[in-house]
């Protein structure tokens, strides 16, 4: 089979380009893009440490859309390990993962080899987003908010547990979010139950900078509880249980208890109970903060004995909180000393010895984040301010240039269906006159009042990045923009454009009330982004 690097999508091997945009197809799977004569792929929606994962057309149900995760030859294949046994411990978990039938849970319908010796499941399409892109555009949660997906998220893991079956790397990016807006807060699914230990036991991830010290450990270090990370040591329920406590405190306070390289991360898990809650988010009640950090004890003897028993807990210490709002929303910025924050082009403070920048004038809706430290990428996001919400957290990740680490992979595409402007995470637009960035859908600039605006990065493409010089879309693989011809890899660092403020400078505290609207600003915006009524 062949894929197109521009749009990802898949031909048969007799097809040299791709009819929609002629760029030469590279063969990525062996056979036709009719898998397994019944699983047609379309696209490809994303990629990790065990394989590649597919949209397909299941032919046998023509309306049917499903994922096909196929895995990794060199997974299944360890030089330490028999072929026969790799297919046994494919068939054994797969078929463990397909009998796992929970409404919370990403259904595994089919499984099997092809004759060209490709390893696939097919699970069921699930259009929405990830817990992970939520939490990079959201930042915190409003506690009961956390809570409710939660128990989503826990009656899943609850299902397969109580046929034996462990996750063992429950992370927010393998969380679905279905049907989100602001009339809910969407249904979860969890998805790729069992399949990590799919992995061979000597199977290392060269992304996870894994050490031969650390050869057997099964999942994603951030989230892996103390005893995951001791091969030695047995595993069972109450590691999932501390997968959970640790995205819960991700939902509340922007982080995770620990972070970076493996060694480190072992050495801090096994010796060091995680920083309290309420050190980072003043506003988490104890009873809530009790809960949480009981799942995150070292010893799994001392966690509770179920994820059912931990919900129930939690629920009933989260049943009083009150989320009324207390003065203006609070935006609090994580990152390391010294990085520029700057909100909307703006640049708004830089990062202390605290660690922290706290932004109290920030109006509720879609803001471009952007944090800059010299000798690091930038990280770059389009963010949301709740409405009449206390206080968001969101921590900055920045990355070094020589090395971009392991990323998040959700094992499915987020989709969204329709045009960029109705896409989950927007693109950024700058105003033509004066060159301010905004979120796209902004109607007019709050600088100079402009109401043209030209595309800047698109909005999120599965598997895409913009080209580092003429911003077109494009494969994070790809050698070549095929607009401009800028040679090097879509995911390397880029210019990004300087704030108009002086650097020494920051925006008075002082507001702005647009009198059409009711819009809050800082004192510096001269015009309303929502109506463009010039602000007294």
């Amino acid at each position: 089979m062949r894929e197109c690097p521009k749009c990802e999508n898949c031909y048969p091997d007799e097809v040299p380009a791709c009819p929609a945009d002629e760029s030469a197809l590279k063969h990525t799977l062996p056979g036709t893009p009719l898998l397994a004569g019944r699983y047609l792929l379309k696209s490809r929606l994303g990629r990790g440490a065990m394989g590649q994962v597919y949209l397909a057309n299941d032919t046998k149900f023509e309306a049917r859309r499903v994922a096909v995760k196929t895995v990794r030859q060199d997974v299944l294949n360890s030089e330490d390990m028999a072929e026969g046994e790799a297919i046994a411990r494919f068939n054994r978990e797969a078929q463990a993962a397909a009998s796992i039938q929970h409404p919370n849970t990403v259904s595994v319908t089919d499984f099997g080899e092809t004759d060209e010796g490709v390893f696939y499941l097919v699970m069921e399409y699930v259009e929405g987003e990830t817990l992970h892109k939520l939490l990079r555009r959201e930042g915190t949660l409003p506690i009961k908010r956390a809570v409710s997906l939660l128990r989503q998220i826990s009656d899943g893991v609850e299902a397969a547990h109580s046929l034996g079956i462990l996750h063992r790397d429950l992370k927010p990016a393998n969380i679905f979010i279905m049907q989100t807006g602001r009339s809910g807060d969407g249904f979860v699914k969890v998805g790729d139950f069992g399949l990590a230990k799919i992995i061979s036991a000597t199977f290392t991830d060269a992304a996870s900078n894994a050490t031969p010290s650390s050869r057997g450990i099964i999942g994603t270090p951030e989230f892996m509880s103390p005893e995951q990370m001791q091969p030695e040591v047995g595993v069972d329920k109450r590691a999932d249980l501390y997968a959970l406590g640790t995205i819960a405190y991700l939902m509340l306070v922007g982080k995770t208890p620990f972070s970076g390289e493996m060694m480190q991360l072992v050495m801090q898990k096994i010796m060091h109970e995680p920083p309290l809650l309420s050190t980072i988010r003043t506003d988490v009640p104890g009873d809530v903060e009790r809960v949480i950090m009981r799942s995150l004890k070292t010893k799994a003897a001392d966690r509770p004995d179920s994820v059912s028993e931990w919900i129930d807990n939690l629920e009933k210490a989260a049943s009083d909180v009150s989320e009324t709002q207390r003065g203006g929303p609070k935006l609090i910025i994580l990152g390391p000393l010294s990085a520029e924050v700057y909100v909307d082009d703006e640049r708004r403070a830089s990062v202390g010895s605290s660690g922290r920048v706290v932004l109290t004038d920030i109006p509720p809706g879609r803001h471009i984040l952007r944090v800059s430290k010299a000798g690091e990428k930038d990280d770059e996001r389009v963010i949301e301010i709740r409405e009449g919400a206390n206080e968001q957290v969101i921590q900055a990740q920045l990355r070094h240039f020589s090395g971009e680490g392991s990323q998040p992979s959700p094992s499915q595409g987020s989709s969204t269906g329709g045009s960029p402007q109705s896409s989950l995470l927007p693109g950024i637009v700058g105003c033509t006159a004066c060159g301010a960035r905004y979120a796209e859908g902004v109607r007019f600039c709050g600088r100079c009042g402009g109401a043209a605006f030209s595309l800047i990065v698109p909005a999120e493409q599965p598997g895409m990045a913009p080209c580092p010089r003429c911003r077109t879309p494009r494969p994070l693989n790809s050698k070549f923009c095929g607009k401009c011809g800028h040679r090097g890899d879509a995911s390397e660092p880029r210019m990004v454009g300087f704030a108009t403020m002086p650097q020494g400078s920051l925006p008075p505290q002082a507001e702005r009330l647009c009198r059409r609207c009711g819009s809050v600003y800082p004192a510096h915006i001269r015009f309303c982004g929502r109506c463009g009524l010039t602000l007294g």
